[in-house]
């Protein structure tokens, strides 16, 4: 479950392009108003490989990244 076994520090890429840590694309995509938050995906090698909006939402209230 990613929720339970993730590591903030994995590198992930977010939409296809930009690499990053799994907490700092959360973190952009926790930035971004809640309705462009919609298409946001980050991709990873673990499972599950791709994360969507809710599982990016759940992974941020874990983190303490809250809605700004």
């Amino acid at each position: 479950d990613i929720l339970m076994n993730f590591d903030p520090d994995e590198d992930v890429t977010l939409n296809g392009g930009a690499k990053m840590t799994l907490r700092s694309a959360v973190a952009k995509v926790m930035a971004l108003p809640p309705d462009d938050r919609i298409g946001a995906t980050i991709f990873r090698n673990g499972e599950p490989p791709i994360l969507d909006r809710a599982q990016i939402e759940d992974i941020a209230d874990l983190l303490g990244l809250q809605d700004s």
